[in-house]
């Protein structure tokens, strides 16, 4: 990934961000005028371009970048991570002040053994002992606080994770406004940035001097105060077991990482869910009856299910680390150079009809397999049964009132900051 010139943009940007001057500016993250309303046009609605690629040129390869928009040969670039490899290492290290984190390794022992230890630390059981609750009692509390109208995004679907992070997590943030914010510019810097945009770059930097104290802090205070029983005790404790396997730099890496991946995707990917809801007059019945009746299971696959139609991107970014063929011995063979930047799209996978049974049809209970939403083999999302949860509850708690609707006007129409969601106003009964 990158080149001189991006180290040395990261190694000034590092050495700004240390010695203070380094600024957020939220307004580095927002593109105005043509191009970008056309983007995201074309974003929004993709299906038409896609189906065309998958039929006529499944692996379009233009200037330095390919496309991968098959099924099939999507699962096989993401299961091949020797050769299409993550690029986001240099960047995490960056914002991270010290060493990577899963999302930015290759398979090895010391991925695994990374990625053991940060698994050790989120229990599986957390989800529905802790968070679940945790998520679906906060965000009953929001709605009544909001007293039949609520900015839905950023005073319930990114402050309910915003809560699991000082809950769960051990954090202790005081601006829980702009808390998303940074946590979204650090995520865009890091995973949605292939070109090296310098003004993410500014912005992500600008993002951790608020965000790794925070973490600093809450490590420093576990260590001071063992026994609890938050994600940073449980990493603390850790550390007292294994000194030298478990310094505050790693503690520090999964922290940041765990909350990069958590408050932005679930932001983005429960905002999309909303808005498609408040389309889709079909999906919000049956959502409702689902949060109703009481059925967790059925409303998260309600929701993720409307996700697969307008999931977190069009796909995750990665570059040929060697010379690498995608579908060798098909009519659609491609050989992809070395250096290339791919875009690996699960989301035209997950609507490919090859492997897809009626892919346009609104189905929650079609096969686990047709979804690629929180990635796919090695880099299948750690946190995505913690999102799960948070999601799925806080959507319950939502539906379960009566009459959800747009608020009237403008501020029933979803803005975003950056490519995340940040507003959207509803109204309920």
């Amino acid at each position: 990934m990158g080149n001189v010139a991006t180290f040395g943009r990261m190694k000034k940007s590092r050495e700004k961000a240390s010695s203070g001057d380094e600024r957020f500016d939220p307004t580095l993250l927002q593109s105005d005028g043509f191009v970008s309303r056309v983007i995201g046009r074309i974003v929004r609605n993709p299906y038409p371009y896609m189906a065309f690629l998958r039929r006529y040129w499944p692996i379009p390869t233009i200037g330095n970048w390919a496309f991968i928009t098959r099924y099939d040969d999507v699962a096989e670039a993401l299961q091949n991570d020797k050769q299409v490899a993550v690029p986001f290492g240099p960047k995490i290290e960056a914002l991270n002040g010290g060493p990577n984190f899963v999302l930015g390794m290759a398979d090895g022992p010391e991925y695994q053994g990374l990625k053991k230890e940060t698994m050790s630390a989120f229990k599986r059981t957390d989800n529905e002992e802790i968070v679940a609750p945790f998520a679906y009692q906060e965000a009953k509390r929001l709605l009544e606080k909001g007293d039949g109208k609520i900015d839905a995004v950023s005073g319930l679907l990114t402050l309910v994770p915003t809560r699991i992070c000082e809950e769960y997590y051990g954090l202790r943030v005081e601006d829980k406004a702009s808390f998303g914010r940074w946590t979204i510019a650090m995520s865009t810097y890091m995973f949605g940035n292939p070109t090296d945009d310098p003004n993410l770059e500014e912005a992500a930097f600008g993002a951790a001097q608020f965000v790794r104290p925070i973490v600093d802090e809450a490590i420093d205070r576990a260590q001071a105060s063992p026994g609890g029983d938050t994600i940073t005790a449980r990493l603390v404790e850790r550390q007292r077991q294994n000194p030298e396997g478990m310094p505050d730099t790693i503690i520090r890496a999964i922290l940041i990482g765990m909350v990069t991946g958590f408050v932005p995707t679930n932001t983005m990917a429960s905002g999309h869910m909303l808005d498609l809801l408040l389309e889709k007059p079909d999906w919000m019945r049956q959502a409702r009856e689902a949060a109703r009746a009481g059925d967790d299971d059925l409303l998260q696959r309600i929701l993720f299910e409307a996700m697969r139609f307008w999931p977190l991107n069009p796909g995750p970014f990665r570059v040929a680390a060697e010379d690498v063929v995608i579908a060798a011995g098909t009519s659609r063979e491609k050989r992809i150079k070395k250096g290339t930047n791919i875009l690996v799209s699960t989301q035209s996978a997950m609507h490919d009809p090859r492997r897809v049974e009626n892919p346009t049809k609104f189905d929650p209970n079609r096969k686990q397999t047709d979804y690629m939403l929180m990635g796919f083999g090695l880099h299948w999302c750690i946190g995505a049964p913690l999102a799960y949860a948070q999601v799925t509850q806080t959507f319950k708690a939502l539906l379960e009132r009566d009459n959800v609707r747009r608020a009237p006007g403008k501020d029933g129409k979803l803005t975003t900051f950056g490519p995340f969601p940040e507003s959207l106003w509803v109204e309920y009964d």
